[in-house]
């Protein structure tokens, strides 16, 4: 290859050695060699030191660096302000890069002229080792989720301030929605990134999750297509739903069809009406079929680029 630019792969880390194991020999693996990996520690009790400075006694471009008890998002903007890389790619301790990722990445940056590109992904299962499933180029609006399938100019990041510490979940997307007021981000359509099934990420903490998306609401809900609002209140009421919140799901069910102008969620909001006296399996069918309605043709907001 012709390029020789450095890669920066920041991976945050809390008590995950055995995982954060199959992380590093990820970054290890690249075709493209010219990486730095910033590993951040959140404070771990386990053995995470130990198993690091092994990897770094035989490859001087991983570096350990501690930031305790500060959260995951401190931990990256940590990795970040001390990188060296001129691009940056996040990787999270219980997911994988694939071989040819920050290789191809590169390429579509270099092919789009973006400073923000959004990969694709997979998703699979730990216990049975199978695949769930695949995403490339679903997205369809400001917002961007799942760091570790990105790839990002230091400058751009640099300029938007990173993530916000604050927010106890939805950072990453919250971030997104920052950069697109400088960089609409383009969709890489090709999976480069494993991302597994983990019980005890951020992300899935569910009471945390309504809370962060309503955070991103109230934060940039004039800045979006009302679909795309719409598409979050229904999301919100969803989290709600999980936890047998019935009255704060149908609040935002009803805030999700007062904002879609395709009217489609105030389907929604009468099947919900309608079923949610309900318990037991009916619970579990009605849940299938309120997220067939969420993501029923949903329709193009953003014009991306595409680069496959």
């Amino acid at each position: 290859m012709s390029m020789n630019e450095l890669v920066t792969c920041i991976t945050p880390t809390y008590n995950r050695s055995k995982l954060l194991k199959e992380a590093i020999e990820s970054t290890i693996a690249q075709t493209y060699q010219n990486w730095e990996l910033i590993i951040v520690d959140d404070g771990s009790t386990d053995d995470t030191e130990e198993v690091v400075n092994q990897y770094i006694k035989k490859d001087n471009r991983i570096k350990y660096f501690k930031n305790p008890q500060k959260g995951g998002s401190a931990a990256r903007n940590y990795g970040v302000n001390i990188a060296k890389g001129e691009y940056i790619a996040f990787l999270d301790d219980d997911d994988v890069s694939l071989p040819h990722r920050f290789e191809s990445q590169l390429n579509a940056m270099k092919k789009s002229g973006s400073r923000f590109i959004v990969s694709g992904y997979r998703v699979m299962s730990r216990l049975s080792n199978k695949v769930i499933g695949e995403t490339k180029v679903e997205l369809k609006g400001k917002g961007a989720g799942f760091p570790s399938r990105w790839m990002v100019k230091k400058e751009l990041l640099d300029n938007v301030g990173g993530f916000d510490e604050e927010f106890p979940s939805m950072q990453e997307i919250e971030l997104s929605y920052r950069i697109a007021e400088h960089e609409t981000y383009a969709l890489h359509g090709d999976i480069v990134t494993i991302l597994y099934k983990t019980n005890n990420s951020v992300s899935r903490r569910k009471n945390d999750a309504p809370i962060g998306k309503l955070l991103l609401l109230e934060k940039y809900k004039n800045k979006m297509h009302p679909i795309e609002a719409a598409s979050w209140y229904y999301s919100v009421a969803m989290s709600y739903y999980a936890i047998n919140d019935n009255k704060n799901a149908y609040d935002y069910f009803k805030l999700a069809a007062d904002y879609d102008t395709r009217e489609l969620y105030k389907y929604a909001l009468y099947y919900y009406n309608i079923m949610n006296k309900y318990g037991g399996m009916i619970r579990i069918i009605n849940k299938k079929i309120l997220s067939f309605i969420h993501k029923y043709k949903f329709p193009m907001l953003i014009k991306h680029k595409i680069i496959c």
